[in-house]
């Protein structure tokens, strides 16, 4: 049966740039809060609420848009996410400017700000799956975890720049973060706009959309690796700055500057492994890096050092590097093209249930004990790491072909 033909650079490159659009968005909110805050005056907890809606919606929106893109096709998606980042953002300068000439009273300024978040979660959380998904559609099996690679690569890229251009924007005006991220999407936009839905190949046409039931069949064995994943991940980001704090004595300033600094290596050491390490790692060593993901965690509450967070941060941005595009790639494999949007779609939907589970709980348990929350996240860790093992022992499942 012939192969797809293999999606030139340009087209991944492009889709690569959008997730880096989004990476450097959440990166740079971190940024601009604090000038959100002075300029509206709302209080850090009213500000959160509505960032916590936007992010909520995620939940919806991303196995949402991916069977729309299953249906309409993913480009239409792609746009819409890009451009509802970019009017978002839009809406968030013109609020901020508003608000700092006074015409806006506390209330009428939430509201504006929470529906920008809104739009921003219903409209930008169709970006990654649907172009995990669109990359699991058009490139052929050889080259997709490459190219899935480069997705993750373009968000942690976005995520590693998105301080440093936000807090240079600083020098050319006080708004500058606020400018940035309501400009950096467009360019991105036209390009996406550029791109040509590729014509149906032989394995569409070859391969049947699988029943509903068959189909959950597959995926259900999937989502506990991403949830669990996931958790562990925001048990671990959630509490890391206070935790920091209670374990070393510090002050708040240097717990911030010292997790800023161990969050810049570990996401340095995640691209150079996502680009480099992973298209030449054998698929039998990816059960390895859950093992890695459980003790770099462990290592943070067992080892009383301040080595002991820096080593613990880069073993779980290494290790997650290599899981997640690892079993995003090994669920696409198991799934016709067709209905490649189920698959990211699922993904991203256990992913957000998972940091969503981790934000609720990491609270309540640092008040137990500052070790308690990493506790449970290598309890996450390795239930992620033993799915992970059995996932690599079963059989994968071909695509069902018409006869």
């Amino acid at each position: 049966m012939p192969t797809a033909p293999v999606a030139p650079r340009s087209f991944v490159f492009t889709l690569a740039a959008g997730c880096a659009v989004m990476g450097l968005g959440q990166a740079a909110l971190f940024t601009f809060q604090p000038l959100l805050i002075a300029a509206t005056g709302l209080s850090l907890s009213r500000v959160n609420s509505a960032f916590a809606i936007g992010s909520a919606l995620f939940l919806i929106g991303a196995p949402l848009w991916a069977l729309v893109g299953d249906r309409v096709g993913r480009r239409p998606v792609l746009v819409i996410a890009l451009l509802g980042f970019a009017a978002s953002h839009v809406a968030l300068l013109a609020l901020t400017l508003a608000a700092r000439r006074g015409g806006l009273g506390a209330d009428a300024t939430w509201w504006w700000l929470a529906a920008s978040r809104v739009a921003y979660g219903l409209t930008v959380s169709g970006l990654v799956s649907s172009g995990q998904a669109w990359v699991g559609a058009t490139v052929v099996t050889g080259e997709c975890l490459g190219a899935l690679l480069r997705l993750s690569a373009g968000l942690t890229a976005g995520r590693l720049i998105g301080p440093v251009l936000a807090s240079a924007t600083l020098a050319l005006d006080p708004l500058g973060p606020l400018w940035l991220v309501a400009l950096i999407a467009w360019p991105v936009l036209l390009a996406t706009a550029r791109l040509v839905e590729p014509p149906p190949h032989t394995s569409h046409v070859a391969s049947r959309p699988l029943p509903l039931r068959e189909l959950l069949g597959l995926l259900w064995r999937f989502w506990p690796l991403a949830f669990a994943t996931q958790c562990a991940l925001g048990l671990v980001q959630y509490v890391a700055g206070m935790w920091l704090a209670a374990r070393f004595g510090w002050s708040p300033t240097r717990a911030a500057a010292t997790l800023g600094g161990m969050l810049t290596t570990a996401g340095v050491g995640a691209l150079l492994v996502q680009l480099w390490l992973v298209p030449r790692l054998s698929p039998r060593w990816v059960p390895a890096a859950g093992g890695l993901l459980v003790a770099s965690i462990a290592l943070m509450p067992l080892w009383h050092h301040p080595a002991a967070p820096w080593l613990g941060f880069v073993g779980m941005s290494l290790a997650l590097a290599v899981m997640v595009p690892a079993y995003s790639h090994q669920a696409a494999k198991v799934v016709p093209p067709a209905q490649q949007g189920r698959v990211s779609g699922s993904i991203a939907a256990a992913h957000t249930v998972g940091y969503t589970v981790s934000a609720a709980l990491a609270g309540w348990l640092f008040e137990l004990g500052p070790d308690w929350p990493l506790w449970l996240a290598v309890a996450s860790a390795a239930v992620a790491a033993c799915q992970l093992l059995l996932l690599g022992r079963r059989p994968q499942a071909a695509f069902v072909n018409v006869s």
